[in-house]
């Protein structure tokens, strides 16, 4: 029998990571979330739409992606903005804007009639009175798409610019009515 001295058996390998390894690991997600929450501050946020007023352009549980109005940008006519604090409300609305500072706004017959440009057919029987508005300076006036079943500024007023929350740009979930509004 031979009586060399044989080396001591391996030790059984291991995989291991260590402490750099699990700090990537950990850095990863962390970074994820930092990117998610400076995107949300700057840049927008997510807002799942409820109701049928902004029927047919949107449909209940749409989620758009709503961008904040940055620097001297503001709303124009036709931008659809997500709307807070409104009548006391603490549930944001999501409208389309019919007018801006300065413009005239007529409802007779109705009709909603813009600068004496602009008409809005209206099937809506809450707004029974004719009259003549102008929306104010750091205001909008806005509508729902379907503005029968819509609660909007012809029942609330015209909307300060502090309460617009920001412009939907587009809807990303659900895919089949993905798309920029």
């Amino acid at each position: 029998m031979d009586m060399r001295a044989q080396p001591p058996p391996e030790p059984p390998r291991r995989d291991r990571i260590g402490l750099p390894g699990w700090g990537a690991i950990l850095l990863i997600p962390l970074l994820v979330l930092l990117t998610l929450y400076l995107a949300m501050v700057f840049i927008g946020r997510p807002y799942v739409v409820r109701g049928a007023s902004m029927y047919p352009t949107l449909h209940e549980g749409d989620r758009v992606f709503v961008m904040k109005y940055r620097f001297s940008d503001t709303p124009d006519r036709g931008d659809v903005v997500v709307l807070k604090d409104i009548g006391g409300q603490s549930e944001l609305l999501i409208k389309r804007v019919i007018a801006i500072a300065g413009d005239r706004l007529t409802m007779k017959n109705g009709e909603l009639i813009v600068n004496d440009r602009y008409s809005y057919d209206s099937s809506n029987t809450r707004v029974t009175e004719a009259y003549t508005q102008l929306v104010p300076d750091d205001a909008v006036f806005v509508m729902g798409d379907n503005e029968a079943r819509s609660y909007d500024s012809r029942m609330f007023g015209p909307v300060s610019l502090d309460k617009v929350m920001g412009r939907a740009a587009f809807i990303f979930w659900p895919p089949g009515d993905a798309g920029k509004l």
